[in-house]
């Protein structure tokens, strides 16, 4: 068997599709295409099937029950379980850990300890936080550096009180790999619950739960090109018989009283109420179409892409790569000191290129690397090398375009005295300048000149003045001189400022009632720049014109 990326991304019908044949897909991992074979399940269950299982003994509900325990042997199979039994059908990864951490802190006794990493997403540490306050446990983390997890420190922070040790396989936001082997032999001989998020590990090679050696495992079939709400939960049999479940209701049970109960067997008592039966069936089309591919060759591929990435990158002058191409699940992750990442997502975006800007649910470690958001690029094995060339390519234009205006991050202030500031000269914003392209463009370009006019003010850098609703943090200050509207806007994102100076170019020096807020959403409208942004970007021009509105309304 042989890897061939121009059969494999065929069978995706989305490609296909004539808006999307020129798409450059590098979102990735927050969530995979689906194969037409998953798409065609989905539509056929609803089609031939649809009934609820296990209830019922008439023959929609025979065929719908037998889809479920067949596609529940599929994931067995590649998870590397021991028996169906060890499979519990979740919403996604995010479901599979709260009911963990639910059903396992419930046993525990105040002062004990659950170990975790600073690399983990956020569905890996609010569960976790707040069962811990809930039940009186210690939070504890393996050393790390700048964030990442030093996994051969661990046995530092394992102590008689550690009752559970939950960890990613692999970095939402850098890429980075988990030695698990490391884990595995750290813990053993050791009475603690491992429980391994292998949300990002999934697409990208075999699981096998038995080599890895933990005692539970989540993952989310739609990081691995199966159907967005549902994923699994791999549990050691005797574990999943030692804990509780953590919801009530159908299936879950098999006899009920008016006072009390008895759980139905395993994995039936984690699975209350009516489960996504048309996404299971997507799900077993996923796990039989992965099974016929070869994933050895699919990771083959997304290594040298990866590693292609990495080293194109690394020669744009001033790029700062946060990621590393060795031991990386296939994220590419930077910044750049002259831009925010979210207006170079936008350039991506307007060349019809997918990526990633944020902290990616992961904070504590972007934070800790330095940066509040970064630019994610995450591949795919249907991602080819005209889509890594095409990428680069946008990413040191947009560099080139920058010219030599300087971003400094920064945060709010706390001790600026907020009413010194001086206005923006707006004198250069012309509105016919924008009225007069032709394209996206060019109108993105005049946006981004436009921003050169906004000027850095500390001063109003506070809490007081943030505007909410921005994708990009955005400050805006107001006051009223001789009857005249003054306002002045700082943000660290050119586009922002772009769309700011445009808002205000409108507003300043205006008095009562001269600009209505239907002015400028037909302005906003009219230029078509509602088209061209996100809705999140659309959004903050319109928190923005709330805001501005909000501060001319006497008090």
């Amino acid at each position: 068997m042989s890897f061939s990326v121009e059969s494999f991304k065929s069978q995706f019908p989305l490609f296909s599709q004539s808006e999307n044949r020129e798409l450059v897909y590098l979102d990735n991992a927050a969530t995979t295409q689906k194969p037409a074979c998953v798409i065609d399940a989905i539509a056929d269950f609803y089609r031939h099937s649809n009934a609820n299982t296990h209830r019922s003994s008439h023959r929609l509900a025979r065929r719908a029950t037998d889809m479920v325990e067949q596609v529940r042997e599929l994931a067995a199979a590649f998870l590397g379980a021991t028996c169906a039994k060890e499979v519990v059908f979740t919403r996604g990864a995010t479901e599979g850990l709260n009911l963990l951490a639910y059903s396992l802190c419930s046993q525990l006794q105040p002062g004990d300890q659950v170990l975790l990493t600073t690399a983990e997403h956020h569905a890996n540490l609010v569960p976790w936080q707040m069962m811990a306050k809930r039940y009186q446990l210690q939070l504890c983390y393996v050393p790390d550096e700048r964030g990442v997890p030093q996994i051969d420190r661990l046995y530092e922070v394992l102590t008689p009180r550690t009752r559970i040790v939950s960890l990613t396989a692999g970095s939402n936001a850098l890429g980075f790999r988990t030695d698990l082997h490391a884990v595995r032999a750290a813990l053993a001989e050791k009475n603690i619950h491992w429980i391994v998020d292998g949300a990002q590990l999934a697409a990208h090679e075999h699981i096998d739960v038995q080599s890895i050696g933990c005692d539970f495992l989540v993952c989310s079939a739609h990081k691995f090109y199966g159907p967005t709400g549902v994923g699994l939960l791999y549990g050691r049999e005797s574990r999943l018989r030692e804990i509780p479940p953590w919801q009530g209701g159908g299936e879950m049970i098999s006899d009920v009283d008016l006072y009390s109960c008895h759980y139905a067997e395993l994995p039936h008592k984690f699975e209350a109420g009516t489960s996504s039966l048309a996404a299971i069936a997507g799900l077993g089309a996923c796990l039989q179409f992965l099974d016929q591919q070869d994933r050895g060759g699919m990771a083959r591929h997304e290594q040298q892409l990866l590693h292609f990435l990495h080293d194109r990158l690394s020669q744009i002058p001033e790029i700062d790569l946060l990621s590393a191409a060795n031991n990386n699940l296939g994220i590419v992750a930077f910044t750049h000191p002259r831009c925010a990442a979210i207006d170079l997502m936008q350039w991506l975006d307007g060349r019809d290129i997918a990526v990633r800007v944020g902290h990616h649910c992961a904070q504590p470690l972007v934070r800790a690397s330095g940066h509040s958001a970064t630019l994610r690029a995450s591949l795919a094995a249907y991602n080819t090398r005209a889509d890594a060339e095409k990428f680069v390519a946008a990413v040191a234009e947009f560099i080139v375009h920058l010219g030599d205006e300087v971003l400094v991050q920064g945060g709010m202030t706390a001790d600026s005295d907020t009413r010194d500031w001086q206005a923006d000269d707006l004198g250069a914003v012309d509105i016919e300048v924008l009225r007069a392209q032709r394209n996206w463009q060019d109108r993105y370009r005049t946006l981004m000149g436009w921003a050169k006019v906004i000027s850095r003010k500390e001063t109003i850098r506070s809490e007081e003045n943030l505007v909410r609703g921005c994708e990009s943090s955005a400050w805006l200050v107001h006051r009223c001189e001789n009857g005249l509207h003054r306002f002045a806007l700082d943000s660290d994102s050119r586009i922002v400022r772009g769309l700011g100076a445009l808002l205000l170019s409108q507003l300043d020096d205006q008095g009562d009632g001269a600009v209505t807020r239907a002015d400028l959403e037909s302005l906003f409208a009219e230029l078509g720049l509602e088209h061209q942004l996100s809705e999140s970007r659309t959004n903050g021009f319109r928190a923005l014109l709330e805001r501005a509105y909000l501060l001319m309304t006497p008090r």
